[in-house]
């Protein structure tokens, strides 16, 4: 049943972005949910869970159309370089305002504002399937809207890292008409944010359906990496702290996820790459990037084959595999040798280092490094047999976030704090799993804590969307790279605003950085 809702959102997903690239709709230029309104007519329990569902495929799809997500947090003045593509060097450069099919295409929010939409129409009518279906019950209808909430309030936190101002909408529009609504200051909309997500992570379970408790008729096993959970709201809390600075905040809320992960059945990522025994890593075909992963992670957005989620777009993969994976001679993107051995300095590094016994480079995240182009290969979920470039099929999960990272992030918010050996003592749980050397006490005047903790950001993270908002976040902590530091100072952290999106909505106004 689960994966029948899967495919038929997955498709709904697709067909919904592919609209929005056509709309002509005033105001926000967000598109029409007529679609979505005829499709959940809010009679029934089905009704319901196929507009949760829903709401995680408009968001899936939202972040990797255009592998916007990558685009947005890992490319932009980053670690990968690209070897042919004029419209990837401009994202790498920040020259964002160049005239580009896929600039534009990316700087346009209606496939956001469509799951804001769906999220705030799901609040206002399911309440109704209570008075036409006995099967629902309230306890069913607390958890959807909690997790509705957390979806529009994470959805707004995703947008100001972006854009910085955006309309704050908090009712649907499902009779294809939107009035016009200016930008609202981000501090507003992350307020709002905040307190939305306060109120669903009081509601939002550690796991859903544990016996003899079921959720949609199902126990837990088949909701894992697939719905948020109280560990993804607090993950969300602690992310939307960060990027405003408030360090307390994010010790808080990092301190209840250390304490209480176990509960959603997360664990750490202990191995780099697979044993033979099928033990669950960081790269690999049983790593945290696939279904084949055992353990819950902590906000993931599935692509899996066995829900008919895979395709040949929005992965990572798209762009940087080639030969021997699939039949290209060099990827789109790539990590060159020289920053590679600036990023990973000890030879025993699980992730990339050399064997002491063989002498021969690891490749758990790149493969070929004695080539002039190595592949970064951390990630590489691709259909068995598939040896065509242009007809490739990829399956990764994207994983927003997971353990490890919050490990980091709560690091960083100690470290700020002050609180050193706390925070030694996260940056050190990383350091161990990977095997490299541990940071001493001794070391605080000679390597700076809180330049270490992002280095091991770096590493650890690469690949997953987390680069340009890590050096945003480092450089208004310590000015460390003038290029980024101007950014900020400037506005120019964020991105420009679509032109589509200001000749229909005469009340947005461009970002002054690209004026």
């Amino acid at each position: 049943m689960i994966k029948n809702i899967y495919i038929k959102f997955s498709l709904f997903a697709l067909v919904a972005i592919s609209q929005l690239q056509v709309s002509c709709n005033k105001a926000l230029d967000a598109p029409s949910v007529e679609v979505s309104s005829e499709e959940v007519h809010w009679q029934s329990v089905s009704d319901t869970k196929a507009a949760l569902i829903g709401m995680y495929g408009l968001m899936r799809a939202a972040m990797v159309d255009n592998n916007a997500h990558w685009m947005f947090g890992e490319f932009r003045s980053g670690d990968f370089s690209s070897y042919r593509r004029q419209d990837l060097n401009a994202v790498i450069n920040s020259e964002l305002n160049k005239s580009y099919d896929l600039l534009e295409n990316i700087s346009t929010w209606r496939r956001f504002y469509a799951v804001i939409n769906a999220a705030s129409l799901f609040i206002e009518k399911a309440p109704q399937v209570l008075e036409h279906d006995s099967r629902y019950t309230r306890y069913n209808l607390d958890l959807d809207i909690a997790q509705a909430r957390a979806i529009r309030a994470f959805t707004y936190f995703y947008m100001v890292r972006v854009w910085g101002d955006v309309p704050l909408i908090t009712s649907s529009f499902d009779n294809g008409t939107f009035p016009e609504f200016p930008r609202t200051d981000y501090r507003d909309v992350l307020t709002f944010a905040e307190q939305e997500l306060i109120e669903a992570v009081e509601v939002l379970p550690f796991r859903y359906g544990v016996a003899p408790q079921l959720y949609y008729g199902t126990f837990s096993s088949n909701w894992q990496k697939i719905l948020f959970n109280k560990i993804s709201g607090y993950a969300i809390l602690a992310h939307l702290a960060a990027w405003q600075g408030k360090y307390l905040d994010v010790a808080a809320y990092t301190q209840f996820i250390m304490d209480n992960y176990t509960e959603a059945n997360i664990s750490y990522l202990n191995n780099v790459a697979p044993s033979g025994t099928g033990t669950a890593g960081l790269a690999g075909n049983y790593g945290v990037f696939t279904n084949n992963f055992q353990f819950g992670q902590i906000i993931n957005f599935s692509a899996a084959y066995s829900y008919g989620e895979a395709t040949a777009s929005g992965h990572i993969e798209q762009l940087t595999m080639a030969r021997p994976y699939i039949n290209r001679a060099n990827p789109d993107v790539y990590v060159s040798k020289d920053t590679i051995t600036q990023a990973f300095v000890e030879r025993n590094d699980r992730r990339f280092g050399v064997d002491t016994v063989s002498g021969l480079f690891r490749e758990n995240y790149f493969k070929d490094y004695n080539n002039e182009i190595p592949v970064f290969n951390k990630i590489k979920v691709i259909r068995d047999g598939v040896e065509d470039g242009d007809y490739a099929v990829f399956g990764s999960n994207l994983v927003f976030t997971r353990l490890e990272e919050l490990t980091l992030l709560r690091a960083e918010a100690l470290a700020v704090l002050g609180q050193n050996i706390k925070a030694i003592e996260m940056l050190n749980v990383i350091k161990a799993m990977r095997f490299t050397s541990s940071y001493q006490v001794s070391e605080l005047q000679t390597k700076p804590l809180i330049d270490e903790i992002f280095k091991e950001r770096r590493r650890e993270l690469m690949g997953e969307g987390w680069r340009f908002f890590d050096l945003v976040r480092w450089n208004r902590i310590k000015p460390v790279n003038a290029k980024v530091v101007e950014l900020i100072q400037k506005d120019g952290i964020y991105w420009p605003i679509s032109r589509s999106v200001l000749r229909n909505n005469k009340l947005i106004k461009q970002n002054t950085y690209w004026n």
